[in-house]
C-alpha cells in the first residue's frame, strides 16, 4: 500500500503539468485525513512539492488576439495547488517542514505572485507566524515589500466590479497577514516591518481596513 501510494505522490515529478497537479491534489488529500501514511515520504516529496510553486515560464505563453496580446500561464493552478497543500501540511505535518528553507524563496515568491497564488500565501504566512514565530522573524525584513505593493494596488480604471472586488479581497488577505506578523514579539524590531505598519496607521483606508479585519 505505502509502495503504491509513493509511486503515485512521486509523479509530481512528471513532465505533464496536468499529472503533477494531480499528484498535488493527492498529497494535499493524504495529508489532510492519513497524515500518517506520507510523513514517511516527505523528506523526498517536500522539495519536489516547492519547486511547484516556482513560476515555470515554458507555462507562460502569449495569445495574440488582434488588437491586443493575452498572456496565459499555464502554470497558475498549479502553483495555487501547491501553496494549498503546504498550508494543509502545516496543519497535519508541521513536525516534517523546515519553514526557514520554504519562506525564502518559495513563500516570498508566492506573494508577489497572481491574486490565486497570493490568497493562499497570505494563510500560510499567518499560520507560519504563529506556529514558527522564529522562522518568520529571521526574514521578516525580505518579507515586506511584496505585501506592501499588494495592500497598495489599485485597480485599473476600466476595471470592472468583479476585479474591484478580488482587489479589496486581496489587500485585506494582506492586511490580515500583517496582523498576524505584528504579533510576533520582536517584530517591532524590523524597521521595514514597522514603517510599513506607520504607513498603514497614517492611511485612513488602509488603517480603517487595518482595524476591521484584526476585530474579526
Amino acid at each position: 500500500m505505502c509502495s503504491e501510494i509513493s509511486a503515485f505522490l512521486m509523479l509530481i515529478k512528471d513532465s505533464d503539468r496536468h499529472v503533477r497537479r494531480a499528484a498535488v491534489l493527492a498529497l494535499s488529500t493524504a495529508a489532510h485525513n492519513k497524515p500518517n501514511l506520507i510523513k514517511g515520504l516527505l523528506p523526498e516529496l517536500l522539495p519536489l512539492l516547492y519547486d511547484q510553486t516556482v513560476v515555470k515560464q515554458e507555462l507562460v505563453r502569449t495569445v495574440d488576439l488582434g488588437p491586443f496580446k493575452h498572456v496565459v500561464d499555464d502554470g497558475l493552478e498549479l502553483r495555487k495547488a501547491a501553496f494549498e497543500c503546504v498550508d494543509t501540511l502545516l496543519d497535519s505535518c508541521l513536525d516534517q517542514v523546515n519553514p526557514s528553507s520554504f519562506i525564502v524563496p518559495f513563500l516570498l515568491s508566492g506573494l508577489g505572485d497572481h491574486y490565486d497564488v497570493k490568497m493562499p500565501c497570505h494563510l500560510i504566512l499567518s499560520k507560519l507566524a504563529d506556529k514558527c514565530p522564529s522562522a518568520v522573524l529571521a526574514v521578516l525584513d525580505s518579507l515586506v515589500e511584496p505585501i506592501e505593493k499588494t495592500i497598495n494596488h489599485k485597480p485599473k480604471g476600466d476595471a470592472v466590479k468583479q476585479e474591484v472586488d478580488r482587489n479589496e479581497d486581496m489587500i485585506r488577505s494582506a492586511l490580515r497577514a500583517i496582523a498576524s506578523l505584528s504579533s510576533i514579539s520582536g517584530s517591532d524590531y524590523s524597521i521595514r516591518f514597522k514603517n510599513l505598519m506607520n504607513k498603514i496607521l497614517a492611511t485612513p483606508a488602509l488603517a480603517e481596513k487595518f482595524s476591521s479585519v484584526c476585530s474579526e
